[in-house]
């Protein structure tokens, strides 16, 4: 029979199925879309699919200019942004694993360092940004955002078993 502990770590983030900070960035380099929210500030909170990059202790966004999290962002820094897989529903012996930054966004916009991330991002998740789609990505001009992460939870529930 399994113990409240064994039973706690099926469902949801514990200390026994904590991911190392070396499990956690080998998880946040995997070309993986993250679920960014952002507070409206009538309180509902923003939250989108949105790609990123994972470098030097920070996330790295693209956005163009007429997006909500950027208004949401200029009021109010504080965001958080999750990454998650869950292979269960392929396979149900696999476990889920989680990465949930509470963070705080600034906002760079910069045209040298907003192209330097955009094409970043494009990289990782397009190979590059493909001339077809170079002028619907800029046409808006758009707006570089680098979290800094203030905590964490990062789990895999196969961990802790």
């Amino acid at each position: 029979m399994p113990t409240h502990s064994e039973l706690r770590n099926l469902t949801t983030a514990t200390k026994d199925n904590a991911l190392t900070a070396e499990e956690r960035d080998e998880f946040l380099r995997r070309k993986l879309v993250a679920r960014l929210a952002s507070n409206r500030g009538d309180g509902w909170w923003h939250v989108t699919p949105i790609w990123y990059v994972w470098e030097n202790e920070r996330l790295y966004l693209s956005l163009g200019n007429s997006r909500r999290h950027l208004k949401n962002m200029q009021r109010d820094p504080h965001v958080t942004l999750c990454v998650d897989i869950d292979p269960r529903l392929d396979d149900p012996s696999r476990s889920p694993r989680s990465v949930v930054c509470f963070g705080m966004a600034e906002l760079l916009t910069d045209e040298a360092t907003v192209r330097a991330i955009s094409g970043k991002v494009g990289a990782r998740y397009m190979g590059g940004v493909p001339s077809a789609l170079e002028d619907a990505l800029w046409f808006e001009g758009r707006t570089a955002v680098a979290i800094t992460p203030v905590r964490w939870l990062a789990w895999d529930q196969g961990k802790g078993v």
